[in-house]
């Protein structure tokens, strides 16, 4: 099995809607239908960093109830004049994180940034840099957009907005405890541990099967994250039937 057969299949399915892919819910998918370019660069990027250690769908559905609730909150300026009490209880009501002072403190430090650096406009960061890798160097900057969190943010973001950069396909792709679990069950890694090694194993992995397939990782990982996170597959077989009971001969080298 050749793990960039895999990547153009999974690519193709997305494309088709076949299978566990005939509904996207993917963060790209998720951003509010009423909102203005602006609104959504920045629903993107307050909802994104704190996309771990909670169920994405929670979060992004509490996220959408917040915005047709109220659409100005999600705003470096609003959130900077919010006290802390206030903001602790709107993320607790909505968003609700598993790490309600890390939460906080991330809305608070990463305002402060966008406001000073990018005129509140998370655009702008993408728009002033040449390359993606002086993106990922900007993000480095806010709190919590690490490998995962500023690939992620990444994706989306070029996604949405269509930005092009001559260095994109040499990202390494986000991977989470989905993408590894994938990686495990076709037999690519011995492992499903998350450890640092075997990350960076499924990265460079799941990287070099996307070029040699000649597919973009951008969309990719939009399809590994819902094959991983809302097939929730057990099985090499799993994986096929989610992929529309793809034939396993499909993918034999």
């Amino acid at each position: 099995m050749q793990a960039a057969a895999f990547a153009q299949l999974v690519v193709r399915a997305y494309k088709n809607d076949k299978g566990i892919f005939s509904k996207k819910v993917n963060a790209e998918e998720l951003i509010p239908k009423t909102a203005n370019d602006k609104q959504k660069a920045l629903f993107l990027f307050y909802v994104i960093q704190l996309d771990y250690a909670v169920r994405s769908q929670n979060l992004y559905t509490g996220a959408q109830r917040l915005f047709l609730t109220n659409p100005s909150f999600f705003s470096p300026h609003y959130i900077n004049n919010l006290p802390p009490k206030e903001l602790e209880k709107i993320l607790r009501k909505y968003l609700k994180p598993r790490y309600i002072n890390e939460a906080i403190r991330r809305y608070k430090e990463n305002s402060r940034i966008l406001i000073k650096k990018y005129q509140g406009d998370p655009r702008k960061i993408f728009q002033w840099s040449n390359s993606a890798e002086e993106v990922l160097q900007i993000l480095r900057n806010f709190r919590g957009f690490g490998p995962k969190i500023g690939n992620f943010f990444v994706r989306t973001m070029i996604n949405t907005f269509n930005y092009s950069y001559p260095d994109i396909e040499d990202l390494l792709p986000p991977v989470d405890v989905h993408d590894v679990k994938i990686a495990y069950l076709l037999g690519f890694v011995n492992s499903p541990e998350m450890t640092n090694k075997n990350i960076k194993k499924v990265k460079n992995l799941w990287s070099n099967a996307c070029k040699k397939a000649g597919v973009s990782w951008l969309i990719f990982d939009k399809a590994l994250w819902l094959l991983g996170s809302e097939g929730q597959p057990k099985s090499k077989n799993d994986i096929f039937k989610l992929l529309d009971r793809v034939p396993f001969s499909t993918l034999q080298n």
